[in-house]
């Protein structure tokens, strides 16, 4: 009640984000020690209690607060860097190996489910407290960080030994069929994009616009990594959760509570060609096998049941620019990848591999050489570094056998004097014959780009209305601004319109082809829509209600770029000729587009987006949209936008949720930080 009174008299946070931050930073300690002043955290001391709230800690304690969880749910050790680990094996050394030898004679084995719990705060309590009636004796003599390294380095030990801990519980029989690709069971996940049509879309229904506001969190398992950036999306077959962990590892975890079955780690070399972080964006799974790109170029195929490497095979080198970021897609039952570099002069592709032996079967160069449909497009021999990178996973039309997959920037970036031309098939969507790798059609959306507006989006396949007659078409929010709407049997240009104020062009043709402004020079101009009108992070298609989702950023960027007669490669081989520079903070917001039309239907805008963007979307057939922003997931009400419901996890949040069915009940699950979570009814 003291609190409480406390609380509600309070003087109110002046305008503006800053103090609103420091007045809730403030609000929720206050709550918390008044919870502890009450008797409501036995567990924690006054002086731990401290530690842990201070802000330098690195421990989360906001949850305990605003969301009502316990401790145990709420507490995640960060005390987890390798050096931390080190520390905690000497410690562990010194005080705990003589019973813990690791035979089990003398005191339980520590490399398994424990007795008195697994969470980090259950095991911190056993190392503080001891076991009464046991040899387990108290080390509350250990200094509250050592505590807590002996904590992280437990933990380590069940992580090394989950595979073969866990063979005795968990027995893998995963078998996915071509067939089960192209009619995906809507309780899974098989696909980058859930299915080969690229939509982000559950056909899942128990979480509702009524119900959503009861999600809780199912479980919470922390990644064995020291990189911050999860950009993965998990696959979901059966009972088992499989996700890329970068730099270049899988993790398999049983879907209903969270546990390791087994990881798969392969070592990377140093001084990989990376313009943007260790990130990795997910699998691809046929048959019983699992399939990983790598950052230095390689294609993994590990067994989905047992984490045992089967073969491995290079696509690209490391030493020419090229890094893989992006999950594979089985089309037409071969593995098809692309590559990403194109801030370093490589000249892009993509290929196709036979799933059994590694294979390659075909390869479209993104590129075209002399000779090659495209080449005339290119100048001074700039085709040979022309960038062109693959690196989104696309999309499968399984009735047409055609392949759809976005093509990044020119090379090099922000500086076209040096590669006259429309420079084909950057900045393009291309579709291939899935069998062959022939290029049956292409579309360009920026020609000549000249401000890193690549088209590495996932292409929606949808069935539309347009003009009265019904289409298979492609729907696509590009980064130069514009939305799209092909005919994806020709390619044939449908629709186009702005979805964020740009001042590029003054509209497009009656091909598609942007009519460049008067004045819209790169050099030293003020140009909408900036660093781009979206990126990467997917859009989602709700076929049902005609409407697209897309992150979206509102904002305006000066460009530059070099001298023609000075272009040259810089460190490490970055080949970007000068850049661009935000004016101000992008205004960062999700939109829903009629897909026909390309017209707004609605806008949200989360508080926590200013800094960090959105991840990817999902729309689900209760009748939501769920995305993430800023350490927040959240679900919006799909036809009008509305915010029904929000969740604080913690970490950076750039993948995106997928929805599956763990014992007959739905769940919605995302990487954030380095962290996956599971939310359910």
């Amino acid at each position: 009640m003291v609190g409480a009174v406390f609380y509600n008299n309070l003087p109110q946070p002046a305008d503006g984000p800053k103090s609103t931050k420091i007045w809730h930073s403030l609000i929720w300690r206050l709550q918390l020690y008044t919870r502890k002043g009450l008797g409501g955290v036995p567990d924690l001391s006054w002086h731990e209690l401290l530690q842990m709230t201070n802000p330098s800690s690195g421990f989360v304690l906001t949850t305990t607060v605003t969301e009502g969880r316990s401790l145990d749910a709420a507490v995640s050790n960060p005390f987890v860097s390798p050096e931390d680990r080190a520390g905690g094996a000497e410690i562990f050394q010194r005080n705990c190996a003589a019973c813990h030898d690791g035979s089990g004679a003398h005191a339980p084995l520590l490399d398994r489910p424990l007795r008195h719990g697994d969470s980090d705060l259950a095991i911190y309590k056993v190392v503080r407290d001891g076991i009464p009636g046991t040899s387990m004796a108290s080390h509350a003599d250990l200094l509250f960080d050592d505590r807590w390294r002996v904590v992280g380095y437990i933990r380590s030990l069940q992580a090394k030994t989950s595979a073969t801990s866990d063979d005795t519980l968990f027995h893998l029989d995963v078998n996915v069929k071509g067939d089960d690709l192209l009619a995906p069971n809507s309780g899974q996940w098989l696909t980058y994009s859930g299915s080969l049509d690229g939509r982000r879309y559950s056909p899942l229904s128990e979480i509702t616009k009524e119900n959503v506001s009861r999600l809780r969190a199912r479980w919470i398992s922390q990644f064995d990594t020291d990189d911050r950036l999860m950009e993965a999306t998990p696959l979901v077959v059966g009972g088992t959760l499989f996700t890329s962990v970068p730099p270049a590892g899988i993790v398999a975890y049983d879907t209903k509570s969270g546990k390791v079955i087994w990881k798969y780690e392969r070592p990377l070399p140093d001084n990989l060609p990376m313009c943007c972080g260790r990130v990795n964006r997910g699998l691809a799974v046929l048959g019983n096998v699992l399939f990983l790109g790598t950052l230095d170029g390689v294609l993994v195929a590990v067994d989905a049941n047992r984490g045992k490497e089967i073969w491995e095979t290079e696509v690209a080198k490391p030493s020419e620019g090229f890094s893989m970021t992006g999950a594979p897609l089985v089309a037409n039952n071969a593995v098809v990848v692309g590559v990403a570099g194109g801030e370093f002069g490589i000249r892009g592709f993509l290929a196709a591999y036979d799933s059994a032996s590694g294979k390659q079967l075909w390869k479209f160069n993104t590129i075209p050489g002399p000779g090659e449909p495209g080449h005339e497009t290119w100048k001074n021999d700039a085709w040979r570094t022309g960038g062109g990178p693959t690196w989104v996973t696309g999309s499968y039309d399984p009735s047409l056998d055609l392949l759809y997959w976005g093509v990044g920037n020119p090379s090099p970036d922000y500086n076209g004097d040096v590669r006259p031309g429309d420079n084909l098939y950057t900045n393009s969507v291309i579709a291939l014959r899935a069998s062959t790798g022939k290029l049956v059609w292409h579309f360009q959306f920026s020609p000549h780009d000249e401000r890193d507006w690549d088209s590495n989006q996932s292409p929606i396949l949808a069935e539309l209305a347009i003009n009265g007659a019904n289409r298979k078409v492609i729907c696509w929010a590009n980064r130069n601004g514009f939305y799209y709407v092909l005919d994806r049997v020709t390619g044939e240009f449908l629709t186009g319109v702005n979805f964020v104020e740009q001042n590029w062009a003054d509209g497009l043709d009656h091909a598609g082809r942007p009519i460049l402004s008067a004045g819209a020079s790169t050099e030293g101009r003020l140009i909408w829509p900036g660093g781009g009108g979206t990126n990467w992070q997917n859009p989602a298609f709700d076929q049902g209600q005609g409407l697209v989702f897309v992150p979206t950023s509102e904002g305006a960027s000066i460009f530059t770029k070099t001298d023609p007669d000075n272009v040259q490669r810089g460190e490490g081989g970055l080949f970007v000729a000068s850049g661009a520079a935000w004016v101000t903070p992008p205004v960062r917001a999700v939109r829903a587009l009629d897909a026909a039309t390309g017209k707004r239907r609605w806008e949200f805008r989360s508080p926590t987006a200013k800094d960090s963007g959105y991840g990817g979307l999902l729309a689900t057939a209760g009748g939501l949209v769920f995305g993430a922003s800023g350490g927040v997931l959240f679900a919006l009400d799909s036809a009008t936008g509305q915010e029904l419901w929000h969740m604080p996890v913690g970490g950076e949040t750039r993948a995106a949720p997928i929805s599956f069915v763990v014992d007959g009940q739905q769940v919605i699950a995302i990487a954030a930080g380095r962290a996956l979570f599971a939310f359910g009814l």
